[in-house]
Order: C-alpha cells, then sequence, then structure tokens
C-alpha cells in the first residue's frame, strides 16, 4: 500500500472538502475515504503502526492512478513543525494551499463550531477569539512563507476563483500535478458542508444563520490588512477585495 503523494494542507472552510471529493472523481487521482487524518500533526507520527494505519487508507490502484490523496487543512499553520513532519516521511509531495478572505472564513469557522456545539449558538457574531485559532488560521502570508521555505513545491490556490469557475480552478490544479483534466462541469455540480442544509436540521433556537457584527467585521479587517498586503506580494494578486467584502 502506497503513502500519498499528493496533500491539501489548507485553508479551513475554504472549499478544501469539495476539492478533496471532486479530485477523486478523476482517475488520476485516488483520495482517501476519510478526509482529514490529522496524520502529520501527530505526535510520534513516524511510528511504525502509524505509519500502517496510513497506508491502510490508501489501498494500491489501477495503474493509471498517479497520486494518492491526503486533505487536511488544519496543517496549515505558521509553525513548521508539520510541514517539517512531510518532508521527513513523503520528501516533496504535490501540494497545494486553498486561501479564502480571512473575514469570511473566520465566520465560516466560528459557525462551524457553534454547530458543533463548540461555541453556544447566538445569531450575531460579536466576539473576537482564537479558540479553536479561528482568528489565527487567517494569517496565510505568515504560514505560507514558512511553508514555502521547506515545501516550495506547494501551490497556492484562492477561494474566490474556486466560486468563479469550478472547471477552471481544479483544471489548474491538474495541469499542476502534470495530467489531463478528465472531470467536466457535470462531475463537480456537487456540495459539501452547505451550512443551509446543515441548518434545517439544527435545533428551534437556530431560527438564523448567525452573522458578523458590522463592528466586528471592521475590527477583523484592520487585524488581517497587514497580512492580506503580504499575501498580495508573495501572489502576485490583487486583493483589494477582500478588503472591502
Amino acid at each position: 500500500m502506497p503513502l500519498p503523494n499528493f496533500l491539501v494542507v489548507g485553508s479551513q472552510k475554504s472549499g478544501t472538502s469539495w476539492l478533496h471529493h471532486g479530485l477523486g472523481r478523476s482517475r488520476h487521482v485516488f483520495a482517501s475515504e476519510v478526509k482529514e487524518l490529522n496524520f502529520f500533526n501527530q505526535p510520534d507520527f513516524d511510528a511504525p503502526a502509524k505509519v500502517t494505519a496510513l497506508r491502510e487508507h490508501f489501498p494500491a490502484q489501477d495503474p493509471g492512478v498517479r497520486y494518492y490523496l491526503e486533505s487536511t487543512p488544519h496543517y496549515f499553520r505558521a509553525r513548521p513543525t508539520t510541514a517539517e513532519n512531510i518532508r521527513s516521511l513523503l520528501g516533496s509531495p504535490a501540494m497545494v494551499a486553498v486561501f479564502r478572505n480571512p473575514v469570511q472564513r473566520y465566520e465560516s469557522a466560528y459557525i462551524h463550531h457553534m454547530m458543533k456545539g463548540r461555541f453556544p449558538y447566538t445569531a450575531t457574531i460579536d466576539q473576537l477569539t482564537d479558540e479553536y485559532s479561528v482568528l489565527s488560521l487567517g494569517r496565510y502570508a505568515e504560514a505560507l512563507e514558512t511553508w514555502w521555505s521547506i515545501h516550495p513545491q506547494l501551490k497556492p490556490m484562492l477561494y474566490d476563483d474556486l466560486v468563479a469557475d469550478p472547471l477552471g480552478f481544479v483544471g489548474e490544479v491538474m495541469d499542476h500535478l502534470g495530467v489531463e483534466c478528465d472531470l467536466t462541469a457535470e462531475d463537480l455540480d456537487f456540495r459539501v458542508n452547505d451550512k443551509t442544509r446543515k441548518h434545517a436540521k439544527l435545533t428551534p433556537e437556530w431560527d438564523e444563520l448567525p452573522r458578523l457584527d458590522p463592528g466586528l467585521r471592521r475590527h477583523l479587517h484592520e487585524e488581517y490588512a497587514e497580512g492580506i498586503g503580504r499575501l498580495e506580494g508573495l501572489l502576485g494578486r490583487d486583493l483589494t477585495a477582500w478588503q472591502d467584502g
């Protein structure tokens, strides 16, 4: 059984579940049935028993399968430990990270933790917190600089592009992998982690999906402004819309 040679390492609440399952529909890619194995951020990750357990998620496939994909967006942090762990076991696998407007990501992550019962329900999100790293996981530039120093092959991508053109986005990933895109728009016409659907199953107190308080939204824009500017320079992309949206 092989080890993964393709990783989606970040970022949380940026379409990585959709990307994982979408890429798994390609004949070139085997995506682990369980997403978010959280393997490389474990202590003693390289213990023989743990490596054997990792391999069990990747049974050998037809020779046409060139990539074995593992996706854990929680990996993408500024501290280098996880990136170094990947390097020590896998060398330099193909690697993608997806970045979303960090203010929108904060809101989405906060609602996610509410739905999991980790934060109490409130119709208006007005708390600035880094519990569960909901704030720091939006500091992409610092993390990208760390990861690029260890994995210069990592390809950064934007959630905005995924939303605007899903097939084009996946085609760009396939081009990065050096394989033809064998997926169609119909293959990618599905949703995962849809909060609207999840909302309908929640208790009556969830009469509406929570929204960021306007004051907190302004504060978050201030919190992330410097990092967005740095990320613009790293990516060579205009991220002005992130400062306003």
